[in-house]
């Protein structure tokens, strides 16, 4: 049931193990998931994993993935049958995964961090402070009961400054004929 925070290439973000169930409700609880849908992307070490966790990749989408990862992206996929379907709160499905999100951060924290797991990480941005400041504890996260999220997490790597723009994130998981859909600009660039 472990949950925590980890720098990346683009920003800090809370990180669960994907097996774990708790973690998920977890780090659900910390982004103010009270019944509705919050997205969450897997961190992969290798492209081995996002092969493993996502299907239907067509020759080109695995090309730009190979030409673009590690890297500030994240690519919303069709999900295969190895990525867990659901998180269960009071009986309703809080998350159900027919795509997902992956990342292969280009941050040596992360990836080291990655290399000595055993599979990859579920995760979620940590939200900047007013002033635009990371890992600021002193801020509640929107829905919130905690007066800081650190007291919600077992550990927090902290690796110094980094990014907020985000990763940018492509939707590839619809027709291949639509091509790449810009779903949101961040530092990645092709």
């Amino acid at each position: 049931g472990g949950c925590g925070v980890l720098p990346t290439d683009v920003s800090y973000s809370f990180v669960a193990p994907l097996s774990s169930k708790d973690g998920t409700k977890r780090i659900l609880a910390l982004k103010g998931a009270r019944g509705e849908k919050k997205p969450l992307s897997l961190l992969c070490r290798s492209l081995a994993d996002v092969e493993e966790y996502t299907k239907g990749v067509t020759r080109e989408g695995f090309k730009l993935l190979k030409s673009a990862l590690p890297g500030p992206f994240t690519f919303i996929m069709p999900a295969s049958a190895s990525l867990p379907r659901g998180i269960y709160k009071d009986g309703a499905r809080q998350w159900k995964r027919d795509t997902v999100g992956v990342r292969m951060p280009d941050d040596p924290v992360c990836l080291a961090v990655l290399e000595a797991l055993d599979e990859p990480l579920l995760c979620s941005t940590v939200p900047t402070g007013e002033a635009g400041d990371q890992l600021a504890c002193s801020y509640p996260l929107e829905g919130s009961e905690s007066a800081s999220w650190c007291t919600e997490v077992d550990f927090v790597l902290d690796g110094g400054p980094r990014p907020s723009d985000g990763s940018t994130v492509y939707d590839l998981s619809g027709d291949p004929a639509d091509g790449l859909v810009l779903v949101r600009e961040g530092l990645g660039r092709l």
